[in-house]
């Protein structure tokens, strides 16, 4: 009786887990790794009634389609854990892995090799655990939900790879016999159920997670532009000055305006106002580098950190996103509206702080606006030696 009702345990546990995981993908569909976890627990539900009360608990063919089974729940949260985390996975070298493992299960089977076979069973199935932590670990963990996933995930491999030790002494540890048999039994239905559930709430806590992180991200993004708020960009200013500070990199300030925006939106309404801002915004987004921060700091102004740039690059890259944002105009030919911008760049001088850069790069963008807009005013010796390569009045250096 007692092993009976063990037997319920790990189909009840995986179910449960499936159908929480396929509850939490309805909820937002676009996240379609969950819906792997789901499979990945349904898929070893199936497999062990299949195994267990359909072929009975030695019908060949039903270790077979177990083994089949499972492994393909495995496949398919490897698919989930690595395609959260941006990793890809060799699905055709692993679902061959999984073929060939069964070939080896039924020459196992049919020439009464126990130990071959509950030896190439378990080392299949502990290869792709243990390959899935280490993808998880190569994308670098983001929180203490992605470690506690690898932790389980390690342990559940090595409880795959001694497994078939267990079994092959199991007289030695556990007593010859029904009674030993039965013991071994339980210890592998209760620690692979606790391994289970472990996972399950791991996974669980990284999809919390990764929502609670969509959350303060979409707190900090403007809307409109796409980047960053303003307190959001100043925090990540500050990271990034003392950062440069302690690495000795060079980094520059770039704050940048679009000219005449009132005239912009008394003339053609706000709506056009706030697409010329969009428009703006995904300019900047798609010129900058990903270990720069920009941000929209307030109604049409915008600021740009530049990480391991002087002031000469600096000046450069405002120099493009300028005739960039010129540019914008001739998508519709047939509209009045002209769009620039001007900026002021600043280099980060020694052990000069947030408020104090932005002081200075906000003054040279005011010398640009007064100078005529539509320009790039920026500091440094470099910038002037650099200026005359650059078309009349665009880029001017002051304070050299």
């Amino acid at each position: 009786m007692q092993a009976l009702v063990l037997t319920f345990v790990i189909p009840a546990i995986s179910l449960i887990f499936a159908a929480l995981f396929a509850a939490m993908w309805w909820q937002d569909r676009a996240r379609r790794h969950v819906l792997a976890y789901a499979v990945s627990y349904a898929a070893l539900a199936t497999g062990v009634a299949v195994n267990i009360w359909i072929f009975g608990a030695v019908g060949p063919f039903g270790i077979v389609l177990y083994h089949l089974l499972s492994m393909g729940g495995l496949i398919a949260l490897m698919w989930g854990v690595s395609r959260r985390v941006g990793q890809k996975i060799p699905m055709f070298a692993y679902l061959a892995t999984v073929l060939l493992t069964s070939l080896v299960l039924s020459y196992a089977i049919s020439h009464g090799e126990s130990d071959a076979m509950r030896l190439a069973q378990n080392i299949n199935s502990a290869l792709l655990i243990a390959l899935t932590a280490q993808n998880l670990w190569n994308a670098g963990p983001r929180s203490l939900a992605d470690r506690a996933l690898i932790w389980v995930l390690v342990l559940f491999a090595g409880f795959g790879f001694t497994r078939p030790l267990l079994t092959v002494f199991s007289d030695a540890i556990f007593g010859p016999g029904e009674a030993g048999a039965a013991i071994l039994f339980a210890v592998h239905v209760l620690a692979l159920a606790v391994l289970l559930t472990l996972q399950a709430l791991a996974l669980i806590a990284t999809i919390i997670v990764d929502r609670m992180e969509e959350q303060r991200g979409q707190a900090t993004i403007d809307l409109l532009s796409g980047l960053n708020m303003r307190a959001a960009f100043e925090a990540d200013a500050r990271i990034m000055l003392a950062d440069a500070a302690n690495k000795a990199v060079p980094v520059s300030l770039i704050v940048a305006d679009i000219d005449h925006f009132k005239r912009i939106n008394d003339g053609w309404g706000h709506a056009i106002g706030d697409i010329v801002i969009s428009k703006v915004g995904t300019l900047i987004a798609n010129t900058i580098r990903d270990q720069d921060v920009a941000g929209r700091i307030g109604g049409e102004e915008f600021c740009v950190l530049v990480w391991n740039c002087d002031g000469a690059a600096a000046a450069q890259l405002a120099e493009r996103l300028r005739k960039a944002a010129a540019a914008l105009n001739d998508a519709d030919a047939s509209s009045n509206l002209n769009i620039t911008i001007s900026l002021g760049v600043a280099q980060a001088q020694e052990n000069e702080n947030y408020p104090a850069l932005f002081e200075r790069a906000d003054g040279y963008l005011y010398e640009a606006k007064n100078g005529g807009r539509n320009r790039v005013v920026a500091d440094g010796e470099e910038i002037r030696r650099k200026e005359r390569r650059m078309q009349p009045a665009e880029v001017v250096s002051i304070h050299g």
